[in-house]
């Protein structure tokens, strides 16, 4: 089920082309939230949300594309983006269970796929889970990109996989970990 999801992550980044780089000052100024009904995230004000309204996003074959955004400038023919699928879990597991499970998977579905670091990302609601930060390719034909990826657990069923691409020239991610760690999920219990 989520091999599926992880081939459409894969797929709508490969459409968004490339990710731009962007700065990296502490400072929120840059920052607006999204919000719908079951989460918010903070993203750069220089991204734009991708609406489906032309069905350009591929639809996963499980879960749903909960949001799509990118930089509306790319650097070096790159757009930096973020996407954030979710699917209904069969089993109860942790948010850090569920990032392992994915970073193995990942490993298998990455051309070239390269782990550069692992640690542990506490969400702004305190909720832990685990950062993975990777290069990879989407394919032989594509650029290697820089990932980021995690995941978090809302409840007792509903998982959410929150990956981030950039530029490998991109050597400050501490913009980026704090994009991922103001995810909040709005319903903590079932």
């Amino acid at each position: 089920m989520w091999k599926k999801i992880f081939i459409v992550v894969l797929s709508l980044l490969f459409l968004s082309s490339c990710w731009e780089s962007e700065g990296t000052s502490a400072d929120t100024e840059w920052l607006f939230k999204f919000k719908n009904s079951d989460f918010s995230i903070q993203l750069p004000s220089s991204w734009d949300v991708i609406d489906n309204d032309d069905n350009t996003l591929p639809n996963p074959s499980n879960g749903v594309i909960e949001l799509a955004a990118s930089s509306k400038t790319a650097k070096s023919g790159v757009k930096n983006n973020i996407l954030i699928l979710s699917d209904t879990l069969n089993s109860f597991t942790t948010s850090k269970e569920f990032s392992i499970l994915n970073s193995v998977w990942a490993s298998r579905d990455y051309v070239g796929y390269r782990q550069l670091e692992s640690k542990e990302l506490l969400f702004t609601d305190d909720e832990a889970s685990v950062l993975y930060v990777f290069e990879a390719k989407y394919n032989l034909d594509t650029p290697s990109l820089k990932f980021l990826q995690t995941a978090y657990v809302c409840g007792q069923n509903k998982a959410f996989l929150l990956t981030i691409a950039v530029s490998k020239s991109v050597k400050d991610l501490s913009r980026y970990e704090q994009l991922l760690s103001s995810f909040n999920c709005k319903v903590k219990s079932e």
